[in-house]
């Protein structure tokens, strides 16, 4: 009596298989780009760290023009009393 609908039955689990791997295929590609973003954004925070390090070392031998100006003597770092 059903027999009909035996056919589109397994028409429909085609489908519906189809969309679940459609699915999973989306979102292994949208964690990979979120992953990727992530590495891109670690990257660069360590870039900067690195880049301000540098500067702050570069600084440290700069003349303290604002001490001169307030009458301030500069403390001599950590690094040079060794």
């Amino acid at each position: 009596m059903f027999d009909y609908l035996l056919p589109k039955a397994a028409e429909v689990e085609a489908i519906a298989e189809a969309l679940q791997l459609q699915q999973a295929a989306q979102e292994f590609r949208m964690e990979v780009e979120r992953r990727q973003a992530q590495a891109n954004y670690c990257q660069w925070y360590h870039d900067m760290a690195r880049q301000t390090q540098a500067d702050a070392a570069a600084m440290e031998n700069d003349p303290n023009v604002f001490g001169w100006f307030c009458g301030l003597k500069r403390q001599p770092s950590s690094k040079s009393r060794h």
